[in-house]
């Protein structure tokens, strides 16, 4: 069992390299605290109610990565099946808390239309 301590603070900004072979080497070295980074950020935007979310910025550059709402679940699936792929259980209560906050948002919140107005018909797509 891997026992992983991450240092971020709630909505911290995660600062990149921006060089490919530097963001590879990054990435490769950093790549579970980079996925407790999207989750801690996934909570801050459920627990603030954001529809996106800052993730990660790149050094010396103005581009940054976020996620929006509808995505937070798709990251979480995937962070969840490469933590138990890797065996790195102890991190996965985490993730399925928030898939479950997740779930009860979004039988307590009706779907909006595109304009945030009525219920999506069955013709209509977002």
């Amino acid at each position: 069992m891997v026992k992983r301590k991450t240092n971020i603070k709630e909505n911290e900004l995660y600062i990149l390299p921006s060089p490919n072979d530097e963001m590879r080497n990054f990435v490769n070295k950093f790549k579970v605290d980079m996925m407790e980074h999207i989750v801690s950020s996934i909570k801050y935007a459920i627990e603030n109610k954001l529809s996106i979310v800052e993730v990660f910025q790149f050094k010396n550059s103005p581009f940054v990565v976020t996620i929006a709402k509808k995505e937070f679940g798709a990251n979480l699936d995937h962070i969840g099946k490469f933590y138990a792929d890797n065996q790195i259980y102890e991190l996965c209560p985490r993730v399925e808390q928030l898939r479950e906050t997740i779930k009860k948002n979004e039988k307590e919140t009706p779907e909006a239309d595109c304009n945030g107005d009525d219920p999506p018909n069955s013709n209509q797509q977002c």
